[in-house]
């Protein structure tokens, strides 16, 4: 990204303000191409105050979230949140829809269809539905029609429903793929439950419910398991201290690491290697 020239998108984060006059309100909505040569920065000096969607039509959406860079294909859904700074460009030819919005129950209704109000990202099946959906609040927008802001709140409330039931559908399916490879490759370190949700493009609570029901332990079980399974490997495997291996295992505090691993194996780390050692 760091080859690409910056370009802001001030114009456009002016017509998008905070405002609860509606319960759901479109404050702008476009269909857009990306040629690769920019990154387009869209946090401005003011601040945005409503939210951001994206929808991917073709080819590939980057976007930088956090420090992680997703590379997105036709199909995925990114919501940024107000007050969010963020930078997305495109792979030639790439192209999206998009619609900031905002209202007085709006992060109600993201919340009851399963979003997070943190930078929400969604991988998955291309809708047509949801193409057409989009068209034709495009089309509201542009031409003015009669009785605009409600109508533009009732489609893109259906947009926003459709992503939620495509992404239950696809439920049973679910592999947790993004999020079971980064704990496995980080488990040693503070691992933040909303970033492994992020990456399944879930809300916090929806991605415990639903990895709990894949695996029959909450994620941070899943971590203390391989944690003490690491434990438990090096105390038979090698000289380290207790504290090295409560160190190597994620656990920078000896006596925290002692009193975890007694919890669950019935026995000091300690006993543990002098009685299968």
């Amino acid at each position: 990204m760091n080859k690409l020239r910056i370009r802001s998108v001030d114009i456009l984060n002016n017509q998008s303000k905070q405002s609860d006059e509606y319960h759901l309100i479109v404050n702008y909505t476009c269909d857009c191409f990306k040629d690769g040569l920019y990154a387009y920065d869209t946090y401005n000096s003011q601040g945005r105050d409503d939210y951001f969607l994206i929808y991917v039509t073709d080819g590939i959406f980057n976007t930088e979230i956090d420090g992680t860079v997703f590379h997105l294909k036709k199909g995925s859904v990114v919501i940024y949140p107000p007050k969010y700074k963020y930078c997305y460009w495109g792979e030639p030819p790439s192209r999206y829809l998009s619609a900031h919005f905002t209202g007085a129950q709006v992060e109600k209704i993201l919340t009851d269809l399963g979003f997070s109000l943190e930078p929400y990202v969604l991988e998955s099946e291309f809708s047509p539905k949801i193409k057409d959906l989009f068209y034709r609040m495009i089309e509201q927008y542009m031409t003015k029609a009669p009785f605009l802001q409600y109508s533009l709140a009732c489609l893109l409330e259906e947009i926003l429903l459709t992503i939620a039931i495509n992404r239950e559908k696809s439920n049973g399916y679910r592999t947790f793929k993004q999020s079971i490879k980064y704990i496995h490759a980080n488990y040693t370190e503070k691992i933040q439950i909303p970033f492994l949700a992020q990456m399944e493009g879930l809300s916090n609570s929806r991605y415990i419910t639903l990895f709990t029901k894949e695996f029959g332990k909450t994620p941070s079980e899943y971590v203390l398991e391989l944690r003490l399974g690491r434990a438990r490997e090096l105390l038979l495997t090698t000289n380290m201290s207790i504290s090295q291996v409560g160190a190597a295992s994620g656990y920078k505090d000896q006596y925290f690491f002692s009193k975890i691993f007694k919890s669950r194996m019935g026995m000091s780390p300690y006993s543990y290697r002098k009685q299968h050692k």
